[in-house]
Parts: structure tokens; sequence; C-alpha cells
């Protein structure tokens, strides 16, 4: 087929092509493919010689650049098509390339720009983000990557660059206005990496990273440009940058992610995998496509830092750079410890900590975080700023706006209240925290003062976690099988001499660090322990720790914690190796679920970069481990993973004082670290007599919070609509619960059976019947569908707590839709109304009790009715009990005037205390 007809197209942006059609068109060296790409910049123009001489070369210019220039030229006349639709002629002073704009892709990259920054102004964010997308992928590369791989700077090429750059900017910033966030994260720290100083790019990934609930890393981004403005070029970020700052810190509800439509929702979920979020019917109902909010109760740290400006010192300059200055401290350490900083309240700072998850230690994070900032302000911006310091725990209402939100729209409780009070008691420069606080940071109460709305001044630091490998004292029951698994291996590397790894899993309290210290204690040879820490540290923090109990290993683990990640590690390999060829050695690394993923790396093939050396390693960790990394030592050699598993009630019985009940058995859960703590409690509330189940310890109820947080929302969600089921829970009834799909309810059910909160029901299969099959042969079963699968809590103690992080009108209206769901299963199970009757009149107020357990009587006569009609016999006596239960009590008879006197004669109480 003839090529004539058919146009010549060029592609500058990226190596420079000319193309007809499918084939390429051969462009010769790299003289005439320079000259060729400066007359399509300048197309349809006159290029003069001289400015064709300056791009080919620079300094020195060759004496024979002109005639080189020309002979360029000719080349290119000779690669040009004859039938004129692209010409080149001389025009004095130099050439002239007569082309078509729209055969050249720079030409239509600058009018797709055009259009789409008209767009842009006009706030048409759909169609500018489209056209310029459109724009940006007629990139291939760099601009004439091919010639300017010779070191040739054009500033024409400077220039597109820099267009291309803007348009990009352009793009992002409508995206964003789309409320795209999530799925530009990846590609705007990519394009940051490769421009650190572009101030506008950086404001958009701490925008996006913002409205993803990720504040510290956008903080982060912020610091990394103001580091590379000031080292670099001796500039701070632009006003607008820091303005955006302030207002990630203060929370500044401008910064709020725009409403998406519902077909954008649906696309972002297809492109992502994911199915679409189903309405939650609630007390408003909901339609598609709009957000599910989420309101859970919680228990929390409030850190209020109160700024006092001394107005004599004039200079307001001075004044804003010291406020900015502690508005960076007290970032920079919240960031540290955990801590979520909140919108200003005028001059008062709110930092929380238990958000956007919850820690066991969240009141002595607080403590630490205002000593922190107490002793970098004194040394700074303290001689005209006066700051008091204020700290408190209790519970807080958190408000999401959505399940995807990582932190909380809303805070509201009694809480912010009392903190505002405590500092209101607060001398400048001092630090006051309440008693709660001081209690849960192990500070005690102060010097003996009863407690008070005041609290108490912070004079001493909490002090330090202890020794996970000192253990607790109590006797070990219920692991004799593990330390024997643990002596095993070590044997094995004694006897191979080759390096082994053992990961020991299980969940908070259950043993881990106690049965390692059982386990070390025995060893004669020498046991390094490192610790990773609760907080922000050095990411080889465990293994520098392991090597400060060795004589002259302090040395050694201080170079360890200033290298990099791979040179410590190498260090770390090469000390471990030389101390294991003398003698066998046991490393034991405790809480790995806390490392970062550098670290991560380092331990999991630590088997494979160690010689062969008798030495065994013992790493401990908590579930979250298996979230982090799903295929942990998965295909490694010599790795060995013990899951710890829950006590008997007899070893758990063990550990409890006296006679145990069995109500405190079923909330321990056989956790030996609940059983532990109960017994505490008993001490001191009996003095260690155990009569019935005391309140669930608040230590208990710390890690049992911090567990849940380490859940996603809508996890945390179907989990909580799961404690409304007492015994087995049914996935269509947590669906009607939630307003979930019964598809998206088991999937989540699922998950939480994965991450061990929940255990599969799995009835006792009855023996085969001989109608249908031969002896012994068992009979054809159905495959499970998953919403058959019923499930129960492996914890009860964590079913507790999470059910009272609902708020009581949440829980009202959690039973009111229950019941609706019981309405509509068969009649032998509709006495299971019975449970969520009872809760709706205790959880209404007074004035609402008797109208509600009216209702519920007759609701539950109804049942009655229904199931004695249907033949359920022993289901309708259950409702009929409830109902009579539920009856009015009538008042009692006020005692006659003989009694009252006989009462006030033998010298009992008056009357009046009978009522």
């Amino acid at each position: 087929m003839s090529e004539r007809g058919i146009p010549l197209r060029f592609s500058l942006l990226g190596p420079l092509e000319a193309r007809r059609g499918d084939r390429p068109v051969p462009l010769g060296g790299v003289n005439q493919r320079a000259a060729l790409g400066l007359l399509l910049l300048h197309a349809n123009t006159v290029v003069s010689t001289s400015d064709l001489i300056r791009a080919l070369w620079d300094d020195p210019v060759p004496p024979t650049a002109r005639k080189m220039v020309q002979n360029a030229i000719a080349a290119v006349r000779r690669a040009l098509p004859a039938d004129g639709s692209v010409t080149l002629r001389t025009a004095p002073p130099g050439y002239l390339l007569r082309v078509d704009p729209g055969a050249i892709d720079v030409t239509r990259f600058h009018a797709l720009v055009d259009r789409g920054r008209a767009d842009f102004r006009a706030q048409e964010w759909e169609p500018a983000a489209r056209r310029l997308r459109e724009a940006l992928a007629l990139w291939r590369g760099p601009a004439m990557a091919d010639v300017t791989e010779t070191g040739t700077v054009w500033p024409e090429l400077t220039m597109l660059e820099e267009t291309r750059l803007a348009a990009l900017e352009d793009c992002l910033e409508a995206e964003l206005a789309l409320g795209r966030h999530h799925a530009l994260i990846g590609e705007m720290t990519s394009l940051v990496e490769e421009e650190p100083a572009r101030e506008r790019l950086c404001g958009l990934l701490m925008l996006a990273l913002y409205r993803c609930g990720r504040q510290p890393e956008a903080l982060a981004v912020y610091q990394r440009l103001r580091d590379t403005l000031r080292d670099g070029f001796g500039l701070d970020p632009a006003p607008e940058l820091r303005d955006l700052e302030r207002d990630i810190l203060n929370q500044h509800p401008g910064l709020a992610s725009p409403l998406r439509t519902a077909p954008e929702l649906a696309a972002e979920s297809a492109a992502a995998g994911a199915p679409l979020p189903t309405p939650v019917p609630d007390e408003a109902p909901e339609t598609a496509g709009t957000e599910r909010p989420v309101t859970e109760r919680k228990r929390a740290s409030v850190l209020l830092v109160r700024t006092r400006v001394d107005v004599g010192f004039g200079d307001s300059e001075c004044v804003d750079e010291a406020l900015n200055e502690l508005a960076r401290v007290i970032a920079e350490e919240a960031r540290r410890y955990g801590g979520l900083v909140r919108e200003t309240l005028g001059s008062v700072r709110p930092v929380v900590f238990g958000f956007p998850r919850s820690h066991e230690d969240d009141p002595e994070r607080a403590i630490r975080t205002a000593l922190a900032i107490r002793e970098r302000i004194t040394r700074r911006v303290s001689a005209f700023l006066g700051v008091q310091i204020a700290a408190a725990t209790g519970e807080v209402l958190a408000t999401y706006r959505d399940e995807g939100d990582n932190a909380p729209a809303r805070l509201s409780g009694a809480l912010p209240h009392a903190a505002e009070q405590l500092l209101a008691h607060t001398r400048p420069g001092t630090i006051r925290v309440c008693h709660t606080t001081a209690r849960a940071a192990g500070l005690g109460d102060g010097d003996g003062d009863a407690p008070s709305a005041a609290g108490r001044e912070l004079t001493m630091p909490p002090p330090a976690p202890a020794d996970p490998s000192a253990g607790t004292g109590a006797p070990l029951v219920g692991r004799n099988r593990d330390l024997a698994i643990l002596r095993g291996l070590l044997g094995d590397v004694e006897r191979r001499q080759r390096p082994h790894m053992a990961t020991v899993l299980g969940e908070p309290g259950i043993g881990k660090s106690r049965l390692v210290a059982e386990f070390a204690a025995a060893l004669p040879g020498p046991v390094l322990v490192g610790r990773t820490p609760p907080y922000a540290g050095e990411a080889l923090a465990p293994l520098a720790d392991a090597l400060r109990s060795l004589p002259g290993g302090t040395d050694a683990a201080r170079r360890i914690e200033r290298s990099t990640t791979e040179d410590g590690a190498a260090e770390w390999r090469r000390y471990i190796t030389g101390l294991a060829l003398d003698t066998p050695v046991t490393i034991v690394l405790e809480d790995l679920h806390r490392a970062d993923g550098a670290l991560l790396d380092q331990v999991e093939d630590l088997t494979e970069r160690l010689p062969p050396v008798p030495l065994l390693i013992v790493v401990t960790a908590r579930p979250e481990l298996r979230q982090l990394r799903p295929r942990w030592s998965c295909g490694k050699r010599d790795v060995t993973t013990l899951t710890l598993d829950t006590l008997s009630p007899e070893d758990t019985g063990a550990l409890l004082p006296g006679t145990s009940d069995p109500q405190v058995l079923g909330l321990v859960g056989g956790n030996p670290r609940h059983a532990e703590e109960y017994a505490r409690a008993v001490r001191e509330r009996t003095g260690g007599a155990l009569d019935g189940a005391p309140p669930v310890p608040e230590r208990l109820r710390a890690l049992a919070a911090a567990r849940i947080d380490t859940l996603p929302l809508a996890e945390r969600a179907v989990l909580r609509d799961a404690t409304f089921f007492h015994g087995r829970v049914r996935v269509d009834g947590v669906a009607a619960l939630s307003g979930r799909t019964i598809e998206e309810t088991a999937e989540i059910l699922y998950a939480l059976e994965r991450k061990d909160f929940l255990v599969r029901w799995r009835p006792v299969a009855a023996p085969p019947e001989r109608s249908g099959c031969f002896w012994g042969e068992e009979p054809p079963r159905a495959p499970e569908r998953a919403s058959d699968r019923e499930y129960f809590f492996r914890q009860p103690l964590v079913r507790e707590v999470a059910h009272g992080q609902l708020p009581r009108s949440r829980r009202i209206a959690k039973h009111r839709r229950a019941i609706a769901w019981i309405a509509t299963l068969p009649a032998d199970e509709i006495d299971l109304l019975v449970h969520h009757y009872r809760q709706l009149v205790v959880l209404n107020s007074p004035q609402l009790a008797n109208d509600v357990a009216r209702q519920a009587r007759h609701a539950l006569l109804d049942a009655e009715r229904r199931a004695a009609a249907a033949g359920a016999h022993e289901t309708a006596a259950r409702c009929r009990r409830a109902a009579r239960e539920l009856r009015p009590t009538p008042p009692r008879p006020a005692p006659s005037r003989a009694a009252s006197r006989h009462v006030r004669r033998v010298g009992d109480p008056p009357v009046a205390s009978y009522n």
C-alpha cells in the first residue's frame, strides 16, 4: 500500500520520533535530530543559523559549525516526504519549517492544557481533570530525551518541562476537588520525591494525606520541605504553606474532603476491587452513595497547652515566630508519642491520645509528651510566652463522618471540660494532671491528698516500663508443651550449629514474655533481650537494646543506632556471630509487632543472612504482626512459629484466689494476664476472698480497647454489632443490625475470625443414618454458605469492652433493630426477644422505663401466643416468664405511725432512710 496521503507526525515529548502511520521515519545522527527538534519547537517560524549553532554546541563552537549545520539541514530535507506536506526551506537569516501544527505532539499538548486550565479557572473540575490527564498522557519521558542525553540544555525544553509540572499540579488539584485523594497518594508521593522543593506539589500532598486521615504524615511533608528550602536555598516555605500547616494542626473544617457523588464512589470502588458500601439504616435513613457515620465511646487522654503572651514584649513578628515554633514542637512531640493534634481553641492547643487508635498506655504517653514539650520550650520560646499544660483521662464520644476516616470529626463529652478545669489551676511553666491520669501512669494519687478537681502538679516522670523478661512472680501454668518446644529448638541449634528463629505469637496478656522469661531463666549461656519501644525510636532499637546487656556492648549499640538500617544490621550480625562462635547464644526480641518495615525485613531474613553458628532467636509479637506481614517467615528455612492458646479452666483457676466464680472464669477467658489483674482487684477490694465477679479492672479495659482499635473502623463497627448476640453470632442478624448486605457482613465476620476475635461455631455432627448410605459412610454434605456461618467471641472480655464502646442511644437503636429482625424468624426462635426487651428497659431513662416495660410485656405476650400456636411450648414459656418479670411493682405502703414510733424507740435509722 502506498504511503502517499498518510500524514507525517512528530513526537517531541519523549525521544524525538517521526512516524508515518505505524512506521517510523529514520532521522539520522545527533546533529540532524537536534536541528529538526529545534525547528519543530519553532514550527512555521524562521530559526536563525546562529540559534541552530548555539543549540547544537556549547562553547567552544567548532570553526566548521556553519557548514555542519548546512549538512544537518540537507539531511533533514532528505528525510521529509516528497509530497510537500512538510517543507523545509531557506529563509534569511536561517530556515523555515512548514508543517501542520496538529502533526506535532507539543502543539496538541499546549492546546489541551489551555482548554483544561480554562475549565480549571471556571471550577469545572471533571472536564479540567480529564483534559489535563489527556495532555499529560502525551508525554513518554523527558522531552527530546535522546538529544538532551548529550548534555544539551535548551530554554525551550526547560519551559516545556515547567509547563508539564504546572499542568500536573492543576490536574492533581482538580482531582482533589473531586474527592479522589485516596487514589492520588502514591502518585503524589513519587512526584514529591522527584521535586522535593516544589511548594505547590508538597501542599497538594499535605492536603491529600490530611483528607486520608494521615495528619502526622502531612505534617512530616511540610517539615521535609522546610528543611530542603532552608538547607538548599536559605528560604522559608511560602505563607500559603505555613497557613496550610497551621490549618492541619487546627483540623480546620475548610480542609475537609468534598462530598462525592454515587457514580464517582462506584467508579473508585470498582477500580479498587471493593464493593460499594451499603447504606446503614438508622434513626435517619441514608441514601446510596452517602457517607456512613460512626459514633463510639472510648477512653482517651487529653493534653491541653495554653499560651499566654506578654503583651508588653512589643515585637509582633517575634511573637508570631515563637508561636509557630511552639506549634511545631507540639506537633512533633505529639507525633512521636502517638497523639492527635486537634483544632486550636483560642490560645489552647489540644492533643488527644487514643485516636486514631488507643493504646493501653495513653495516659503515660500524654505525660511524656507534656514533659518533652516543656523541656523543649523552656530552652527556646518561654522568654515571653507563659505556657500552661494540663492532662486528663476519661471517656469521650467520638463521631466519624465515614467509616473510611482515620480521625474523628468531633469529640465530645465531659473529658474536655475536665481538662479545661485542670488548666485553670495550672501555674505558668508547670504541668497538672488529673488523678486518673496519674494512677494509670503509675504515679499514684500524690502525697496522700484526696482526689479533687484541681488534680495534682506533675513533679516526676512516670516510671520506666517494666522489663518484659522479668516475669510477674505468678506461677507459669499450662505452658509445659510450649516450654518443651523452645528447649527442643535450642537443642537442635546446639547439635546442628545453625541459627534458628522461633516466633511466639499470642494476644495481649496471653503470657508470651512470661514463657520466654521462664525459658531463659534456666539457660546456662548468654541471653540477650531487646524490646521494641512503644513510642517512635530508632529503626534498630531492639537490636541495639539486646547488646546493652553485654560487657562493652553499649558502644556497639550506640554505633548501630547511628548507622543506616542496612549497615547497622550488618554490624549487629557480625557482632552476634562473633559471640556465638564461643558459646550458644539466645536472643529475645520482644513486641516485634511495633517494629517498622525496615526492621521486620532484617529480622525475617536473619536465619538466611547469618553464618552457621549456634544461635536461637526468639521473637514475641501480637497477632498484629500477621496483619503487617501475612507471610511472615513463610518459605524461610530454620524458622518455627508458636501460637499460644488460652489456658484451660483448671489452669486459669490456679491463678485466681479461692474458689473461682464461673462468671469470673468466663470473663478471664483463659488469659493469664486477665486472671492476674482480677486477682489483684480481688485482693485490693476484699482482701483476698473472691465473692462474685468484681468490676473489670481498668488495665484490662485499656488492653482490650487497644486491641479492638487495631481493626479498621468498619470491622470495629461490625464487631460491636456482634456483641448484641449472646452465645452464637449469626451473619443475618449482624447484617440486620449494621444495615449491610449479608455478603459484606459475612466477609467482615470472616476477617474477624482470621484475626482471632471470633471463633467459628462448629456443631457436633450427628451419626450417619442407615437410610440413604452404607454403614460407616458419611452422607454427603451441602457446601457451607458464608451466610450460614455462626460465631462466638473468643474473649468474653473483648465482647464486654466492645459493647460498652457504643453510646446508650446507639445501643437502644440496635436493640430495636434486633427486635425487628427477630420478628421475621420462625416461631421457635421468638424467645430471642427476651434479652433485647430487658435491655431496652434497663437502658431507657426512668421516665420512659415504665412505658417501655409495658410495650415489652405486650410484645412478649404476643410472642408467647405465636410460639404456642406453632407448638414451640418451651419458647412460649420463656416469653411468658419474661413478660411476668416486666410487670410494674406495686408501690410499697407507708409505714404506720406505730411502726415509726417502734423504729425510733429501738434506735434504728429513721423512717426516711427506707424511702
